[in-house]
């Protein structure tokens, strides 16, 4: 699943700036808490969260995605905790992967980690800055998480980063004694630590934006993540994707997803006991979807566009299977409209979805 964290009830988004109300955001998480524990024992794989700054009027209030995952782990047994995405050029590419490496102890290896170029432009311009070539800075920083990750001791010379950076002096007798990086008292290669507890570094999601993804996502082991639901452009991906991953010399199984890569599909779900409950459902997710997304379209159109599946979990459950036939994609991202949607609604999907639909399909 992938929450957009968002603060206040469909009825009341649009009204006013919820996001600057504290107890709209600490409901929000006391449901969300819930919801995960609910996941965590109807067999769902991952309960992931995006990365938005500044948004006041509480469609998406959720800064620091690492440190709810953190949070939601002491709550969870085996639910895997994620990010859809963290919007890396946003970041400190030396101290986000040293977040990453501690939030993977403390979840005990249940991580995932997922990347977004961070479009929205208020959070872009305020934290950020603009940059001439926003793909590219992206690229870079992976690179010096890669090396944070999966080298002991390295240096770094690129576009936009030097580590380390020249002149440092570090005159320690120990580290110098040691070998720690450190050449006549001048620091010429660093050591990030703790390195991850899943080796090589926890497993990969990128949210597809343009072709560029496509090509980075097979080359570094990353699943891809499409929207797409017309059945010539889905196959275009997975082509593309496949293609490129064999060139980088990665085997992908699209119908069997694991951590080295793959695409996965992106749907909106509504679950209820009767068609007319999962409706219901659907409606009060509209709010985000429609006003605050963007998307075009009637709650009817979505559905029968199969962007979002919408039904019993018979009904649902046979959508689902129809994905993997048709398409060969064995991994969907259900988006999660909590807080538009009520507490209880939500936990009639998570349920009925996990207990009669993702069973179903694991036998």
């Amino acid at each position: 699943m992938l929450y957009p964290m968002t603060v206040g009830p469909a009825d009341r988004l649009g009204t006013g700036l919820l996001g600057l109300e504290p107890q709209p955001y600490n409901t929000a998480v006391a449901e969300l808490r819930e919801q995960a524990v609910a996941a965590d024992l109807t067999g769902w794989t991952s309960l992931m969260l995006g990365e938005q700054h500044f948004e006041v009027e509480g469609y998406e209030v959720s800064p620091n995605p690492l440190l709810v995952n953190v949070y939601l782990a002491q709550h969870t047994t085996r639910l895997r905790l994620g990010q859809l995405g963290l919007a890396l050029p946003l970041w400190n590419p030396l101290r986000l992967a040293e977040d990453i490496a501690v939030a993977d102890h403390l979840t005990g290896g249940r991580l995932d980690v997922g990347f977004s170029l961070g479009h929205g432009t208020r959070s872009r311009g305020v934290l950020g800055g603009p940059v001439a070539d926003e793909r590219s800075l992206f690229e870079e920083w992976f690179e010096v998480m890669r090396l944070s990750w999966t080298e002991e001791l390295w240096s770094y010379d690129g576009r936009y980063i030097q580590v380390p950076t020249p002149g440092i002096t570090w005159p320690h007798p120990i580290s110098d004694r040691l070998g720690a990086g450190v050449d006549g008292g001048r620091i010429t290669r660093v050591g990030t630590v703790p390195k991850p507890l899943q080796a090589p570094h926890p497993p990969l999601f990128t949210m597809m934006t343009g072709g560029r993804d496509v090509e980075w996502a097979a080359r570094v082991g990353s699943t891809l993540v499409t929207s797409a639901t017309e059945p010539g452009r889905i196959r275009q991906v997975c082509d593309t994707y496949s293609q490129a991953a064999v060139r980088h010399g990665r085997n992908v199984y699209l119908n069997r997803w694991r951590p080295g890569g793959g695409v996965a599909l992106r749907r909106l779900l509504a679950v209820g006991a009767t068609h007319e409950e999962a409706r219901k459902t659907g409606r009060q997710a509209m709010p985000y979807v429609r006003d605050w997304l963007g998307g075009a379209g009637t709650l009817d159109e979505l559905v029968d566009s199969g962007a979002m599946l919408l039904g019993t979990p018979d009904e649902v459950g046979e959508r689902v299977a129809a994905l993997g036939d048709e398409h060969g994609v064995g991994h969907v991202v259900f988006v999660a409209c909590a807080g538009a949607v009520d507490h209880g609604r939500m936990l009639d999907t998570i349920g009925l979805f996990g207990e009669q639909v993702i069973g179903q399909l694991a036998r």
